[in-house]
């Protein structure tokens, strides 16, 4: 059975003009795809407003076919009170999710208010194409860790689960009484994080291998002042299965007092070369993680 992955519906947003403001872009590093939005719409419980003009747009990659996308966007949303808040988003478009489709991880800058609580939740979306425009459903990852049961077919603003496949439990391994480095910096405060000892990996189609040590580390934002009370999370891992897949990992992730004590919720992008694994670049992923004894856990589900 499916397992569920509890969330809250936040709010739909309409990126109006995608298709029609879209480029192509072949470089030195390969395709890219650009698109902006001319505006748009947002509505919900969490939010009512607009997207602003020309302060919307996708600099994303695509693979050589064209049936894969790798999402990276930003989109400057303005509420009904005149407040401006920022979501960033990155995903995949894929065979997996059909055309049209995409699944979609996003986290929020907002200004202290109202909106300010958007800023420690982790957000997953999906989206679809309407036209010449995009909807994305924007969720909140609930911090409830999901179990197996059916799939909620409600309404999009009326879902409290979306479906997932269970596919890696990660371990890290920290060295007890390491020095975590901050910095303060007038641009904002971080947080420098490190799996030094490196660790281990699992999951029922990859398999299991290794979290390579000096290849996992992030400086995470954090409050002023030193305050971890509120951290958002943008990670590279990476990882080699015990087959041989080089895989690697990138995540983002936020901890508040929006989840449980000594958790936080993830979401995670790979990227893997051709062979046994590579159904992982399809895929959107949410993690939920968690400190336990000398390191921390993880446990990833797939989007479906």
């Amino acid at each position: 059975m499916t397992f569920q992955i509890p969330v809250k519906h936040l709010f739909s947003v309409r990126l109006e003009g995608l298709r029609k403001h879209s480029y192509d872009f072949v470089g030195p590093f390969g395709r890219r795809r650009f698109e902006k939005a001319v505006g748009g719409t947002v509505s919900g419980s969490a939010m009512t407003g607009k997207v602003l003009e020309l302060l919307a747009t996708d600099y994303g990659r695509v693979s050589d076919d064209g049936s894969l996308r790798a999402y990276n966007a930003g989109i400057t949303l303005q509420a009904e009170d005149g407040a401006i808040v920022l979501l960033q988003f990155r995903g995949r478009s894929s065979a997996v999710y059909g055309p049209g489709q995409s699944r979609v991880q996003a986290l929020f800058q907002a200004p202290e208010g109202p909106f300010g609580w958007l800023n420690g939740i982790q957000a997953v979306g999906h989206g679809r194409e309407d036209g010449d425009d995009t909807i994305l459903e924007i969720y909140a990852v609930t911090g409830s860790e999901p179990a197996e049961g059916p799939d909620d077919e409600r309404a999009w603003a009326e879902k409290e689960g979306l479906p997932a496949d269970f596919i890696l439990r990660r371990r890290s391994a920290h060295v007890p009484g390491a020095i975590r480095h901050k910095l303060e910096a007038p641009l904002g405060s971080r947080y420098f994080t490190l799996a030094e000892g490196g660790g281990k990996f699992e999951g029922p189609r990859l398999g299991s291998g290794d979290f390579l040590s000096g290849f996992a580390w992030g400086p995470h934002r954090m409050l002023p002042g030193g305050d971890v009370s509120l951290m958002q999370y943008d990670m590279e891992t990476f990882l080699k299965a015990d087959d041989g897949t080089e895989i690697f990992m990138s995540y983002t992730g936020c901890a508040s007092s929006q989840y449980a004590k000594h958790s936080w919720v993830t979401a995670a992008l790979f990227e893997v070369p051709s062979g046994p694994h590579d159904w992982m670049n399809e895929v959107q992923t949410v993690g939920y993680g968690f400190f336990r004894g000398d390191g921390a856990e993880y446990f990833y589900y797939a989007l479906r």
